[in-house]
């Protein structure tokens, strides 16, 4: 019964990242593609609709606004939206941390987070984390650091003020140290 176990969990471990990953890839497209199905039909000449073509466009479209943020005009009215948007309760909250999350993912956060410190606690105990910012103010006490401690196969964490007295700048790429923290530094088995 071990062995079947065994045998089982070792399939789940290879195939559940690749139908997670390729999941997601299927969702996006599909629901680009159903998204932008029924303006094409009515834009385009019956017959020219080609399966394929709502995701060519939905990514022709982002690369458009894209390019429109960055006009000095556009780039204020999508400013002005952005405020109005933050003001409406609900409706702030889901757009705010959609859009954290997609800083975080698009690579925002290694302008944010550019340093990796260790933090030693009582007992000899570590927690890797990332500084995002420096000369930090919170009641009385100056210079602090602001040190996020993400929490590992979960989208959170936990942020702390900390004298840079108390953190011991660690010589590790950002991204590494992620991957380590929020893997909890498990080691896929090496091929052999």
């Amino acid at each position: 019964m071990k062995i079947i176990a065994n045998a089982f969990i070792k399939g789940l471990l290879f195939t559940l990242p690749l139908v997670i990953t390729f999941g997601l890839i299927y969702w996006l497209f599909s629901t680009a593609e159903d998204l932008l199905k029924i303006p094409l039909h009515a834009v385009l000449p019956e017959g020219w609709y080609v399966t394929g073509m709502g995701v060519v466009s939905a990514a022709l479209i982002i690369f458009c606004v894209g390019l429109l943020v960055e006009a000095f005009l556009i780039r204020h009215l999508f400013s002005w939206l952005e405020r109005v948007v933050e003001r409406i309760p609900l409706v702030k909250t889901l757009y705010g941390s959609a859009k954290d999350l997609m800083y975080f993912f698009a690579g925002g956060q290694q302008q944010q987070m550019s340093r990796v410190v260790s933090v030693t606690f009582e007992n000899g105990v570590h927690l890797v984390g990332f500084v995002t910012s420096e000369g930090a103010t919170l009641g009385e006490e100056n210079d602090l650091l602001t040190v996020y401690f993400p929490m590992s196969y979960q989208i959170g964490g936990y942020m702390a003020y900390i004298p840079k007295s108390r953190c011991q700048f660690l010589d590790i790429p950002v991204q590494k140290a992620m991957q380590q923290v929020l893997t909890a530094n498990v080691k896929r088995p090496q091929a052999g």
